[in-house]
């Protein structure tokens, strides 16, 4: 018996020495980062959380790590570190798919940072290329001597659109990969259910039944609204985790507030015009509902943030994060944004960010309680 078990570690033991483990490399060279910088290797899941993998020191401007095989994609990010001010002064992320990864460019000019090796990579060199193309200093000039604020933001806007048409664009080019699947979810508020079911069916089955394209399955069928339409009633829970149904507030003048915990503009909003808000309305026919954005994990940064805000009124959340279908139905894309809804259930205005300096909200509540 001890025999055959001696012959079976033998056995195990130089079947483990004789498999081999396929490794690739990660090759940096980048201008501007020397012996005082230190490079750290983290990877990504999907959910945006980052785990530890490794760091090394640079040397000559250039930094390695090795890699073991992978089954699926990973994806990756690189953080430069001043060690001197210990602190980062520059990160970007890249795609693994089996292939050794080339890294080039200037600390000093991080979008023309050249990442090669893997398809994947090749898409996000043309999605950077998209950003590049509107990073000059005619719309920079364009956009600083502006005279006023509110042309400012205008020319922002114009911008920002004609940015996003061409993410679109390159998505329903490329379609059939995770980064344009990722950024066609991201951006659905902006794209008609139509199209974005032409866009799914541009997908293969694998990234069909993964969760980015079941979230686009879901995505695609919600009925977007805007001003002038009529709301769908519907379910969240409140920071004490009790279903809550808006349809118990119907033909009350609501206003829906869309935030976040991470969102500064919001906590300044809760702090200072909506509890005015709520003060001088209590007791009429009138309800601010504060829906949050934030996902599961972020729960107790949700309910520590309502804390410190002194959120008074109804305060509500499915915990989806940017998942989350009430804020993609109402194709909310920037936080804060509030929805004044009359005693009909149609949306009457939109208000999208924080004016300290005006009170157009307030006004508009006093028109629909007179």
């Amino acid at each position: 018996m001890k025999k055959i078990l001696f012959l079976l570690i033998i056995i195990i033991t130089n079947s483990c020495k004789n498999e081999k483990i396929e490794i690739y490399t990660i090759n940096g060279n980048i201008t501007g980062i020397h012996s005082n910088f230190s490079v750290k290797l983290d990877s990504i899941d999907s959910d945006n959380k980052k785990f530890k993998i490794d760091s090394v020191r640079v040397i000559n401007n250039t930094f390695n790590f090795n890699i073991p095989k992978s089954k699926k994609a990973i994806h990756y990010e690189i953080k430069i570190i001043n060690d001197s001010l210990k602190q980062p002064v520059s990160f970007f992320r890249f795609w693994f798919e089996n292939e050794n990864i080339s890294i080039k460019g200037g600390l000093s000019e991080e979008m023309n940072i050249k990442i090669k090796g893997g398809k994947l990579n090749e898409i996000q060199n043309g999605f950077n290329a998209v950003f590049i193309k509107y990073d000059t200093p005619e719309i920079i000039n364009e956009i600083m001597s502006s005279n006023s604020d509110e042309k400012r933001k205008n020319i922002i806007k114009k911008y920002m659109n004609l940015i996003n048409n061409d993410r679109i664009n390159f998505c329903f080019n490329n379609p059939d990969n995770i980064i344009s699947l990722n950024t066609i979810n991201d951006l659905s508020y902006y794209i008609s259910s139509d199209s974005l079911k032409l866009y799914y069916n541009k997908l293969d089955k694998q990234l069909q039944s993964s969760s980015d394209g079941k979230q686009l399955e879901r995505v695609m069928d919600i009925q977007k609204l805007k001003k002038g339409d009529t709301i769908q009633y519907f379910t969240a829970k409140d920071v004490n985790g009790k279903i809550v149904n808006l349809k118990k507030f119907s033909g009350n003048v609501i206003l829906l507030d869309f935030w976040a915990s991470w969102c500064a503009p919001c906590h300044k909003q809760n702090k200072e015009e909506f509890q005015i808000i709520f003060d001088k309305f209590k007791g009429k026919n009138f309800k601010i509902i504060s829906y949050s954005i934030d996902k599961k994990s972020d729960e107790k940064a949700w309910i520590q943030s309502s804390k410190n805000d002194n959120i008074r009124w109804l305060n509500i959340s499915n915990l989806e994060g940017s998942d989350d279908l009430i804020s993609n139905q109402f194709q909310v894309s920037s936080y804060p944004t509030s929805f004044l809804i009359n005693t009909k259930g149609m949306i009457e205005k939109v208000f999208i960010g924080y004016n300290p300096n005006s009170n157009e909200i307030e006004k508009e509540i006093e028109k629909l309680l007179k």
